[in-house]
């Protein structure tokens, strides 16, 4: 029996993965994330564009949304600019990894690998951005400001085409997804 690649065409290819992988998730388990859907929707719209290296290598798509320290607002998407009416910005980035098959396991190993690369000290769950990456970012010009809750996030790791994993952070919860 021979299997198909069906690579991902476009972003709303990518969006229908996405939800195709949290759809399967049993309804009460610790894994059900239909509470944060709305959530999850919102950061779905919110990525900037397809980036053609999904297809070709394997990569750590993440974003997040950040609100500035001081803020009252909680809810804005708006690229990875700064939205100065509300203190909220969400920001996202692609983290390339070298072009070897991943496992979860070998991922954050990767990760953190690049994150002592910056000088950053390594994580638990390197997968999720961190708050000394928000002060990294805003010193490379990424962001205009260096001080912020990080309110929700979400990662997905592209292998060469498909989506192997998903994870998807609300306060100091999480929960990773494998396809």
């Amino acid at each position: 029996m021979l299997f198909f690649r069906k690579y991902l065409k476009d972003l709303n290819s990518v969006k229908t993965e996405v939800e195709r992988i949290i759809a399967k998730q049993k309804s009460g388990s610790p894994y059900d994330l239909s509470p944060f859907k709305v959530t999850i929707e919102e950061l779905l719209t919110s990525i900037s564009g397809f980036n053609p290296d999904w297809n070709r290598l394997p990569v750590v798509f993440r974003i997040e949304r950040i609100i500035k320290t001081g803020s009252t607002q909680q809810y804005d998407f708006s690229g990875n600019k700064d939205n100065n009416n509300n203190g909220v910005i969400t920001y996202q980035e692609n983290v390339v990894l070298p072009d070897t098959k991943h496992d979860l396991e070998l991922v954050i190993k990767m990760l953190n690998y690049k994150r002592e690369q910056k000088k950053l000290k390594g994580a638990n769950m390197p997968l999720f951005v961190h708050p000394d990456e928000i002060l990294f970012a805003h010193r490379e010009g990424k962001i205009s400001f260096s001080g912020g809750d990080i309110q929700t996030q979400m990662a997905i790791v592209f292998q060469k085409g498909s989506i192997m994993l998903i994870g998807f952070v609300y306060g100091r919860d999480y929960v990773i997804l494998n396809n």
